[in-house]
């Protein structure tokens, strides 16, 4: 669902900072000391907070102006945002307990005078964005990782791009026989290299050119263990076509 709010001209006035503000410091007194125990997600606590942070940037445009560093420090929310600014993104951890991760994320743009706050239908974790051009329109990669358990899962790349007001998963990732808006590539831990941290992993499952010509896709065997190859998408006027195996 799309919600759209007026984008007022004393949005970014110190009055509606401090309002933001309040809201952070309230979120913060009100769930900071159960956050650290097991009741925060085993009774759904951090469930009530992705329920109020998500109703409060859908009603207070505002809050796109506003970086939340301090529930970020506290992984209270996740920010990210594209390289040109334009996209701003939220993701919640809504966990059941347990070592499996589910996760809620939203995006926020600018469209003219008003700020479109949008659910982004992905359960992943979005680690970071990138953005190139094709076919001169501005296309936005969004990294995620799907935790399936203490150690396994899957990373994901997705391309997205804002159409009609809204943001829409676009089909950029080109086959002979298909074209694709998004590839996952499953890990297990315990075939992790380790001369890589683990933090960093995703970057050698999905690996991507400082330029974004190339993003190259690790080929995993079935039983998880790494190979040396991967599956090389090169950039054209307006795909990222696959070309081939390299290493």
């Amino acid at each position: 669902m799309v919600f759209l709010f007026a984008w007022l001209s004393l949005a970014n006035s110190p009055i509606f900072a401090a309002s933001v503000a309040d809201f952070e410091t309230r979120i913060i007194n009100q769930y900071e000391q159960i956050r650290l125990t097991d009741r925060y997600e085993n009774e759904g606590v951090n469930q009530e907070v992705a329920l109020k942070i998500k109703e409060f940037i859908q009603q207070n445009p505002q809050s796109f102006a506003y970086d939340f560093k301090k529930l970020s420090s506290k992984s209270m929310i996740f920010v990210n945002y594209s390289p040109d600014r334009k996209l701003k993104f939220y993701t919640l951890d809504v966990s059941a307990g347990g070592t499996m991760r589910e996760f809620e994320s939203y995006v926020q743009f600018k469209q003219g005078n008003k700020v479109i706050t949008q659910t982004v239908k992905d359960g992943g974790f979005i680690r970071s964005i990138q953005q190139t051009q094709l076919n001169q329109q501005a296309v936005y990669f969004i990294f995620s990782t799907y935790v399936g358990s203490s150690c396994v899962g899957a990373y994901a790349i997705q391309a997205a791009q804002i159409k009609n007001a809204q943001y829409k998963a676009i089909d950029v990732f080109k086959t002979r026989t298909q074209t694709m808006n998004h590839i996952d590539v499953d890990y297990d831990c315990n075939y992790y290299p380790q001369n890589i941290e683990p933090f960093d992993m995703n970057q050698h499952y999905i690996r991507v050119s400082k330029d974004l010509k190339n993003i190259d896709i690790l080929v995993v065997k079935t039983s998880g263990e790494l190979t040396s190859n991967y599956l090389r998408y090169q950039k054209d006027k307006n795909h990222y076509r696959y070309i081939g195996i390299v290493k």
